[in-house]
């Protein structure tokens, strides 16, 4: 079974909490998901700098298991040359926003989890020598992580 090398945006690292709300729950069984499927994550300073600022109390204890198990990963990011003029400019700032996301993405097995949907619309608007894809835990639920392993 191979393992992958996925990017987890903060978006999940924040919502992954303790109730049972569905968006709260579905992030924290991914992230649960992501350690006993064995994959690993991909940490450049830039996502680690988002996940210091929106990390939940369950997403910490996540990381330090991550950590311990030696499945964080700290990625040199790609350096991408995206022509952004096409998008709009609020499209334009989002991707400003993420960009990170893709770089690390890149330099990975081409995986991002995300809640970001706006994000989905601005990669396919633009050109990128690889295609990403984005498994949202709330929508895609945790058999896409299953369907990664092969």
């Amino acid at each position: 079974m191979a393992t992958r090398l996925l990017v987890v945006d903060a978006s999940v690292i924040k919502s992954a909490g303790e109730t049972e709300h569905p968006t709260s729950s579905a992030c924290r069984q991914c992230l649960l998901d992501i350690k006993r499927i064995c994959h690993r994550v991909a940490v450049t300073p830039a996502i680690q700098k988002e996940w210091d600022r929106h990390m939940s109390k369950v997403s910490r204890k996540w990381l330090v298991s991550m950590h311990a198990k030696r499945k964080i990963e700290h990625t040199k990011t790609a350096n991408l040359d995206i022509n952004v003029s096409a998008l709009s400019s609020a499209d334009q700032l989002a991707f400003e926003k993420d960009q990170h996301l893709l770089e690390a993405a890149c330099s990975a097995d081409h995986i991002i989890i995300t809640r970001d949907e706006a994000l989905r619309s601005i990669i396919s608007q633009i050109s990128l020598s690889k295609t990403l894809q984005l498994i949202n835990p709330v929508n895609n639920g945790t058999n896409a992580l299953e369907g990664l392993k092969s």
